[in-house]
């Protein structure tokens, strides 16, 4: 697990790659550079492929760990698979390998947040099916799979054709922040960038028909029509169109919302109301009670509750409402039973806790704040940010900038997700210290270099773990050889296939 130090809150700032390596960043070497590679298709669209530079020379040479490093990629998109996060129970740790074997959905799986050793409990919070089922009492950075309402002039993932003659061509976006690496984007006058970024060939529309071709890619404003931006084998052909064909484009309408990757910063807040008192709650199922505050514990927690200055058991009645058991004015530490809830509180809040009395009837309500009112599906913690809106921003200067193995997410907005890990790529006696690897900013990098515009980093060290459910051979390890030591995990984050 990377030290905690890494978490600390710190001023962003934009920097570009040639200012990164005068901040002491470490040179990148090209994926496509590896001496060695894998690749497999688990289904779904799911792949998951490797790079390998033998320890020694070959390493060294590229500017990587003399142990040796091995990059493993799983790429799915959002369009046929979801993100899901996985955990069993908190506070509970288990390997990620059973984790991942205990979901029949599951493809590929990387560690997830970081927690602590000494209780297992994860430092962010967690949100399942939209509702918080963990939080610490603090705002947490999560990261996770959000409801996002569209607006189409920042763009959006579409299905559409584009018809040149008698040829068809499947259009993946409009408007978006960057065209990924195998997508034709379409970029209209609505769009809030007036220059979009470009492809790597670009065709200009006008009146219905091709107006300009650039076959090595162009930044075209906008104002002067309808600009095509594409990337991968689509940009070929499109490179070789000729001015004045007769052009169709027929793009789907856009939807009200679509769902997308995104990291924010969230916080609980709650409420207990018996119509005459209400007292609020600051964190859900944490092992901590905050001085002044309140934390209410529900059956995902599975251990006995830290006891506070007052406690409340509330349970359903035969009706199903919410009625206060029993009321405990000097603190009680008692589990919480089936569809029970345990309030434990401090200072404030316990002086509230003690005006409710045993037979309420009461009104239990909790859910979550996001800085950026990000609507998450499913959500779990995360670390610092290393690339936002495709700007590379993290600095080196003010991290580790040790080879260690590392698991970081990227995306994009066309749906595309990236789970990565970097590590020695061998099972070696290290003690229980993980070594080798790379360094947190070239992570980042090789994520850029694969069209992720956002990514995150995670737990590292001996947390980075990444398993895969290869067809012909079940669940295996991906990182390192399964022969290798798994640590257990509190969570994990997943490539599922859809219900």
């Amino acid at each position: 697990m990377l030290a905690k130090l890494a978490l600390i809150s710190c001023t962003v700032f934009v920097i570009t790659p040639s200012a990164a390596l005068a901040d002491s960043c470490l040179p990148t070497p090209a994926l496509s550079s590896a001496p060695s590679r894998t690749s497999l298709n688990l289904g779904s669209g799911v792949t998951a492929k490797s790079w390998t530079w033998a320890p020694g020379y070959q390493a060294e040479n590229a500017s990587l760990s003399p142990l040796g490093t091995k990059v493993s990629i799983v790429e799915g998109n959002l369009r046929s698979i979801d993100f899901g996060v996985m955990h069993e129970g908190i506070p509970t740790v288990k390997t990620l390998k059973s984790l991942s074997e205990a979901n029949s959905r599951a493809l590929a799986s990387i560690n997830g947040d970081y927690f602590d050793y000494d209780t297992n409990i994860p430092w962010n919070a967690m949100i399942e099916a939209g509702a918080l089922i963990y939080s610490p009492s603090f705002k947490s950075g999560v990261v996770g799979m959000a409801q996002k309402r569209v607006n189409p002039a920042r763009g959006y993932r579409t299905t559409g054709t584009l018809t040149v003659a008698t040829k068809k061509f499947s259009v993946t976006g409009v408007n978006q922040l960057s065209p990924g690496a195998e997508s034709m984007v379409v970029y209209l006058p609505n769009s809030y960038r007036p220059v979009p970024p470009k492809g790597d060939a670009t065709v200009l529309i006008k009146n219905g028909k091709i107006y300009r071709v650039y076959p090595k890619g162009a930044a075209i404003n906008v104002r002067t029509g309808t600009v095509i931006q594409a990337r991968g084998a689509i940009a070929k052909v499109l490179g070789r169109l000729k001015l004045t064909t007769k052009i169709k484009l027929a793009l789907a309408k856009a939807p009200e919302y679509e769902t997308q990757m995104a990291a924010d910063r969230v916080r609980a807040v709650g409420t207990i109301d018996n119509s005459v008192t209400t007292m609020t709650f600051d964190a859900v199922n944490y092992k901590t009670v905050s001085t002044n505050g309140a934390t209410i514990f529900d059956s995902n927690f599975t251990n006995t509750p830290t006891r506070g200055m007052t406690t409340l058991r509330i349970a359903k009645d035969k009706l199903g409402r919410q009625v206060v058991k029993n009321v405990y004015s000097s603190g009680e530490g008692i589990p919480v039973g089936s569809g029970e809830l345990v309030v434990q509180a401090n200072g404030n809040a316990a002086s509230l806790a003690r005006r409710f009395r045993a037979g309420d009837l009461v009104t239990v309500k909790y859910t979550y704040q996001a800085e950026a009112k990000t609507t998450f599906i499913t959500a779990a913690g995360r670390g610092p940010r290393l690339v936002q809106n495709s700007k590379f921003i993290w600095l080196c200067s003010q991290h580790s900038k040790e080879f260690r193995p590392r698991t970081a997410i990227g995306w994009d907005q066309d749906g595309k997700v990236w789970l990565i890990t970097s590590s020695r790529g061998q099972d070696a006696a290290d003690f229980g210290y993980r070594q080798g690897g790379s360094t947190a900013d070239q992570i980042a990098h090789w994520l850029q270099s694969l069209g992720a515009t956002d990514a995150i980093l995670l737990d590292g060290g001996g947390s980075t773990t990444m398993v895969i459910k290869n067809p012909a051979l079940a669940w295996q390890r991906f990182d390192i050889p399964d022969s290798g030591w798994y640590r257990d995990l509190a969570s994990g984050y997943s490539f599922l296939n859809k219900d």
